[in-house]
């Protein structure tokens, strides 16, 4: 039942770049622990970063490893990059705006989950 225990937990990811204020990230946070409380997720984790802070699928993907979870919330797609498949390669993504889920793409290769991480990378680098 292991992975029935990750699935109960969420991460929260908000890219903080893409926020005016502290009451927008504020209403942000809100929002996606609404959702979470929706799909009857326990929110483990909520990890907000800005642009310079990093690559931000590295970060969401370790932060996800560290607290053994197989979802992430966040408010919509901008915060991701614009595509669900940055996240989906390593969790179940559900966003806010609108509400949404993005299926877990189970059995992709190292390589395709080193480019989701850090797309930048060349593939003679990622494997």
């Amino acid at each position: 039942m292991r992975d029935g225990q990750r699935r109960d937990r969420a991460v929260i990811f908000v890219n903080r770049g893409l926020l005016t204020s502290k009451a927008d990230l504020d209403w942000a946070t809100f929002y996606a622990r609404q959702r979470a409380q929706e799909l009857n997720l326990r929110v483990a984790e909520v990890l907000v970063l800005g642009s310079t802070d990093g690559p931000h699928m590295r970060a969401l993907y370790d932060v996800v490893r560290r607290v053994d979870s197989g979802c992430v919330i966040t408010p919509d797609l901008g915060h991701v990059g614009g595509s669900s498949d940055r996240v989906t390669v390593f969790a179940e993504l559900y966003t806010v705006a609108p509400a949404r889920r993005y299926r877990w793409r189970l059995g992709l290769s190292s390589v395709e989950l080193a480019e989701a991480l850090n797309p930048s990378c060349p593939k003679s680098e990622a494997g």
